[in-house]
């Protein structure tokens, strides 16, 4: 729960500290100002819920704090208090948005603790409607990610499907996962049957030399590995010890690149074929769920484009 926090502003030391044990009372935290130069000085580095301002200050009025602390802070709850009781006071708290306005002598609190208890409810209803608002613009943000994941899914399939040969639906696939989740460098290796190795086929934004000394096959590190545990696998940020005592020294070198990573092996009828693994977030932020479940559809439906390629591929041959 928020401890609420009032800033009373006298010049009379003895009225605030009259004003402060009420509150203290209700267990409200209280800030003190003299003038109101000072309430403005603490309005500006403090967060406050309310101000309780004398209407007669030694230089500028409570009047003129109200205005001004509407002007800067237009959520901020100012409540005056005053002997005098005019017309004309009242109508100028009013025309400058003074939440309430209170007339001494303050004797028992009942009037303040009124006043109080009005705003603090509104204040909290005010918060939730808050917290409510935050919810759903998460949710809409969450749903239209979601949408832009499943139209860029859609478009991807169609340009895979489209791809003239396996080299060309290989570059596809994987330009279309670094596209959506913003990966910076990104590679597919597939397993050669008769060797059983792990080679790179297709790659972007890592060095050529280094491609080439891997695309016959890779070095035992976390791409082999993961690649023989099936298991997708999401970093969000930064490598952690564990997975950096896994790599190889081509993958220290720039094949993998923080911070993130996302790697799904590619399934042919239940049999691990090769992988894609995506690193290195391009803006510097996170990989997020979202991102390995679209990257897992899309190795899901560029697994069944290779194959269809494949078995297209033997026709050929034979032909």
């Amino acid at each position: 729960m928020t401890k609420e926090r009032v800033l009373i502003v006298d010049h009379s030391p003895q009225r605030r500290e009259s004003l402060k044990r009420l509150l203290l009372e209700r267990e409200i935290e209280v800030l003190e100002a003299a003038s109101c130069e000072e309430a403005l000085q603490t309005l500006s580095r403090e967060e406050l819920s309310l101000v309780l301002t004398e209407t007669e200050l030694p230089t500028k009025s409570g009047l003129f704090l109200l205005k001004k602390a509407r002007e800067r802070f237009p959520d901020l709850a100012v409540i005056l208090i005053t002997h005098n009781a005019s017309s004309y006071n009242l109508l100028q708290a009013l025309r400058h948005g003074a939440y309430d306005f209170i007339v001494r002598p303050i004797d028992t609190g009942e009037i303040l603790y009124n006043a109080l208890d009005r705003h603090f409810s509104h204040l909290k209803l005010s918060r939730q409607n808050s917290g409510l608002v935050r919810e759903l613009e998460e949710k809409n943000r969450a749903l239209l990610h979601s949408l832009k994941m499943m139209k860029a899914l859609n478009e991807s399939v169609e340009r895979l499907l489209a791809a003239a040969d396996i080299e060309e639906l290989l570059l596809g696939l994987l330009n279309s996962a670094m596209g959506v989740v913003q990966a910076q460098r990104g590679y597919i290796a597939l397993f050669d049957r008769p060797s059983g190795a792990l080679g790179i086929k297709v790659s972007k934004g890592i060095p050529a030399a280094l491609i080439r000394q891997c695309s016959s096959s890779l070095p035992q590190g976390f791409t082999t590995e993961v690649a023989r545990r099936a298991k997708p696998i999401l970093v969000p940020g930064a490598f952690p010890e564990k997975l950096l005592a896994m790599t190889s020294e081509a993958e220290r070198q720039g094949l993998l690149g923080n911070p993130g990573l996302l790697a799904v092996p590619l399934l042919l009828r239940e049999r691990v074929a090769g992988i894609i693994v995506l690193s290195s977030h391009w803006q510097r932020e996170s990989f997020t769920e979202g991102d390995l479940d679209f990257l897992v559809q899309l190795s899901h439906h560029g697994a069944l484009a290779l194959e269809k390629a494949g078995v297209i591929h033997q026709l050929k041959r034979r032909q």
